[in-house]
């Protein structure tokens, strides 16, 4: 086997699969022919790489305790060859990446603003975290929610699952409802940037939606699935 072929036996199962170019989808090629040839078709998809001239350009590029960055070459259904770039999050060795929670107390949702360092701005979101490996989903639902919120968990329900950018992210979390029991004390991270706590109702949550104010995909997607689920009434917002 080359080391071209081998990397791929190092990611966790589902980003294993090749994929087949006959049959219409994104297809990973490592044999040395058909590197070769997307190396000739695409001679500028690699220039500018930060990893140095001499640097690794295949396979995986970075590996470190919570993500691998991936590049593949790949073959499409029309026949075109190029480069395309992957981040695998390291607990999907044994699971979902992580939990996203749409938790409510005495008719409101529960959320966090928090300042996120990629975005370089304040968000308004439900709380969601990264699942350790080992642990459960509802194992990490619980943690997440003492964590970020202060409130013990008396109910949770499994909403569904996100993909937050498949274009590049190969990650998925679980989305839950929960109920939330009695309020306590937050129990933040230090590499963490919390603000206050901030309670909506589902109509007053659907306009911070509209309005631009709540972005993230994460409690959009859980106020939709509570929804779908029956498990609120359906949001209604006044022209």
């Amino acid at each position: 086997m080359s080391n071209k072929r081998s990397y791929l036996k190092r990611l966790p199962e589902e980003a294993q699969a090749r994929g087949n170019a006959g049959e219409g989808e994104v297809e990973i090629v490592t044999s040395a022919r058909e590197l070769k040839k997307t190396a000739k078709e695409c001679p500028d998809e690699l220039t500018g790489s930060a990893l140095g001239k001499n640097g690794k350009r295949i396979g995986i590029l970075l590996d470190d305790h919570m993500h691998l960055i991936v590049r593949d070459a790949v073959r499409f259904p029309g026949g075109a060859t190029n480069y395309r770039m992957r981040i695998i999050g390291k607990t999907e060795y044994d699971g979902p990446n992580g939990v996203a929670i749409l938790g409510m107390t005495a008719g409101q949702f529960v959320l966090r603003e928090i300042y996120r360092h990629a975005t370089r701005s304040w968000e308004l979101e439900i709380p969601r975290g990264r699942r350790e490996a080992g642990q459960t989903p509802r194992q990490a639902v619980r943690a997440e929610v003492k964590q970020e919120l202060g409130y013990s968990v008396k109910k949770m329900r499994l909403l569904g699952m996100v993909r937050p950018d498949s274009a590049i992210m190969s990650s998925h979390l679980e989305i839950f409802f929960a109920e939330l029991g009695a309020a306590g004390k937050p129990e933040p991270e230090e590499t963490e940037a919390f603000g206050e706590i901030v309670k909506l109702t589902p109509e007053e949550l659907g306009h911070r939606i509209v309005s631009g104010f709540v972005r993230d995909s994460y409690t959009m997607a859980a106020l939709l699935l509570a929804q779908l689920k029956g498990l609120i009434p359906p949001v209604t917002l006044a022209p």
